[in-house]
C-alpha cells in the first residue's frame, strides 16, 4: 500500500505519451509506456499495472480490441482500464463499455479533473487487491486448518516456555486429553508427555526444545495398553519470532510392526539356514580333524578355511536370529532375581574368554526382581560384553559392572577399558545394521545389530539405554536401567 503505483500509458503518439509523463511523474507516479497494442498486452502480463491509460485511436490493434483481449484473460482481467478518446459520441462509449472499460477520457481533458481521477482509480483498485489477497490468505489458513484437524498426525504449537499453546484434535488423543475441550494444561511438553510415554533416544531428548538431527520416539510399551511408537519431528515456523515450536507428531506404531514382521519373514529365513548350517559344521569339523592326520598340508588348509567360512557364517545367522527373537524376549513374565546376577555374569565371562571382569552390586537390591528374564538379562550382557571384547586392541578388556538402583528401577553400568568412539558414531549405535567406521575399528566383523538389540529390548520394557565415551581414558560406558518386576505389574508396565 506504500508504493507508488503503477501507471501504464499506451499510446502511438509520441506527443501524448510526453504530456501524460509530464502531468503524472511529479505526482510520484511510476510509468511504463507502451505504443501499440500488442506491447501494451506484453508489459501488462510482465508488469500487472495498477491502472491501464489506454488510447483507443491506434494502427493493426486498437483499443477496444486491446481491451476485449486484456478482459479475456484471467490474469489481467481486473486492472482497472481508462480510455482516452477525442471522440465524444455515444457510440464510441457504448463500445468501450462493451469491450470492458472502467472509464472515459475525453481529449481535451482537464488536468484536475485527470489527476483526480487517476488518484481514485488507484485507490479502489489498491484495496481491492489488498482485499482479494485477505480473502485467499484466509480462504487458503482456513483450508489448511481444516485438514490439519482432520490429519492422522499431530500438531502442537509450543511457546518459548515449552507450554501447549494450541494444537489439532489428533495431538490431544496422542497426549490423552479430551478431545473436544477448548483449553490445554498449563504444564510443559516434557512434563506432559512423560505421564504417558518415554521419551527415546534420551541423547536425542537431551537437547529438547531445540532442533535435533537424531531422530525423538515417544515409547509406551506394551503393558495394560497396546505397544505405541510416536516419531516427534521439532519445526521452526516460518513466521515465528517469538520462540514458538511447532512439534509434528507421527504414529509410527504400524511400520514398527512391519518392521517386527520382516524380522519374522527373516527369522524364517534363518531357521531354514540354521538345519543344514549345523550338518555343514559337523562335516567340515570331522572333515578337518582327518586332514590335519591323512591328507597333505594344502589340503588340511583348505579344510580349515572352508570349516572357518562355515562357522562364521553360523555366526552371522545366529546374530540376526537373536535380533528377530528379541521383541518376543519381553513376554517372559518371570523376571530376573537380581541376587542371581553374579552368577549369570559369572557364566557369560567365562563363555566369552574374559578374565577380568569385576562386579558391584548393591544390597539392597538382593531382594529385587527385574522385569526381564534371564534369558534376556543374559543376551543383553553377553552382547555387551562381547562388544567389549571384540573392539579391545588386544581383545583382552577390563570391565567394571555396576548395579545400583533408581527409584523404581536397576541401572547396570557396564565399563570397559577399549576403544574411544568418535561424538558423531555414538548415537548411531543402536541403529539396526549400522557398523562403526571400518577404517576406525579395523574391519571388526559384524552385523550391527547387538546394540540396536539391547535398545529395543530396554525401550520396550519401560527403561532405556545409553552409550557414552569414558571420561578418563579410551573405553566405553554402557549404561543400562530395567524396571522392577514389582514397579512395572503396579503400573501395566509404563515406568
Amino acid at each position: 500500500m506504500d508504493s507508488p503505483s503503477l501507471i501504464l500509458i499506451v499510446d502511438d503518439n509520441s506527443r501524448s505519451l510526453m504530456l501524460f509523463q509530464s502531468l503524472l511523474e511529479p505526482e510520484g507516479y511510476r510509468l511504463a509506456l507502451a505504443e501499440t497494442g500488442a506491447e501494451a498486452l506484453r508489459q501488462t502480463r510482465l508488469l500487472a499495472p495498477d491502472l491501464i491509460l489506454l488510447d483507443v485511436m491506434m494502427p493493426e490493434m486498437d483499443g477496444y480490441e486491446v481491451c476485449r483481449q486484456m478482459r479475456a484473460d484471467p490474469a489481467l482481467a481486473l486492472i482497472p482500464i481508462v480510455m482516452v478518446t477525442a471522440l465524444n459520441d455515444q457510440q464510441s462509449l457504448l463500445r468501450g463499455i462493451e469491450a470492458g472499460a472502467d472509464d472515459f477520457l475525453t481529449k481535451p481533458f482537464n488536468r484536475t479533473e485527470l489527476l483526480a481521477r487517476i488518484r481514485t482509480i488507484t485507490r479502489l483498485n489498491r484495496f481491492r487487491v489488498v482485499l482479494d489477497e485477505q480473502r485467499r490468505v484466509s480462504s487458503e489458513r482456513a483450508q489448511f486448518l481444516w485438514a490439519i484437524e482432520r490429519s492422522a498426525d499431530g500438531y502442537l504449537l509450543l511457546d518459548r516456555h515449552d507450554r501447549i499453546q494450541g494444537g489439532n484434535r489428533q495431538a490431544r488423543r496422542f497426549l490423552g486429553l479430551p478431545g473436544d475441550a477448548d483449553t490445554w494444561p498449563d504444564q510443559p511438553f516434557l512434563a506432559l508427555v512423560a505421564t504417558r510415554y518415554r521419551t527415546e533416544p534420551e541423547a536425542a531428548w537431551t537437547s529438547w526444545p531445540r532442533l535435533s538431527d537424531i531422530m525423538r520416539y515417544l515409547v509406551r510399551p506394551e503393558g495394560s495398553e497396546a505397544a505405541c511408537w510416536l516419531e516427534v519431528e521439532l519445526l521452526d515456523p516460518p513466521t515465528a519470532g517469538d520462540g514458538q515450536r511447532l512439534v509434528h507428531i507421527r504414529d509410527v506404531t504400524a511400520q514398527i510392526q512391519v518392521q517386527h514382521d520382516m524380522w519374522a519373514f527373516h527369522s524364517f529365513i534363518s531357521h531354514k539356514l540354521r538345519t543344514p548350517l549345523t550338518s555343514l559344521l559337523g562335516g567340515m569339523s570331522l572333515l578337518l580333524r582327518r586332514a590335519q592326520h591323512e591328507f597333505s598340508p594344502e589340503t588340511a588348509t583348505l579344510a580349515e578355511l572352508s570349516y572357518n567360512g562355515a562357522q562364521h557364517l553360523k555366526q552371522v545367522v545366529d546374530t540376526i536370529f537373536r535380533y528377530i527373537e528379541s521383541p518376543t524376549l519381553l513376554k517372559h513374565a518371570l523376571g530376573l532375581p537380581i541376587a542371581d546376577l553374579p552368577a549369570l555374569i559369572r557364566r557369560i565371562a567365562g563363555a566369552l574368554g574374559l578374565a577380568a571382569v569385576e562386579l558391584t552390586l548393591d544390597p539392597a537390591l538382593h531382594d529385587q526382581r527385574l522385569v526381564l528374564g534371564a534369558e534376556t538379562i543374559e543376551l543383553l550382557l553377553t552382547e555387551i560384553l562381547h562388544n567389549a571384547y571384540k573392539f579391545h586392541p588386544r581383545q583382552a578388556p577390563v570391565v567394571q559392572i555396576g548395579v545400583q538402583s533408581a527409584a523404581t528401577r536397576a541401572v547396570i553400568q557396564l565399563i570397559d577399558d577399549g576403544m574411544f568412539l568418535p561424538a558423531e558414531e555414538i548415537p548411531q549405535i543402536m541403529t539396526p545394521y549400522h557398523q562403526i567406521d571400518r577404517e576406525f575399528t579395523g574391519q571388526v566383523p559384524g552385523m550391527g545389530l547387538g546394540m540396536a538389540i539391547v535398545a529395543q529390548v530396554c525401550w520396550m520394557s519401560g527403561g532405556t539405554c545409553r552409550v557414552a565415551n569414558r571420561t578418563d581414558g579410551p573405553g566405553l560406558v554402557v549404561e543400562l536401567e530395567i524396571p522392577f518386576a514389582i514397579a512395572a505389574a503396579n503400573d501395566g508396565g509404563v515406568v
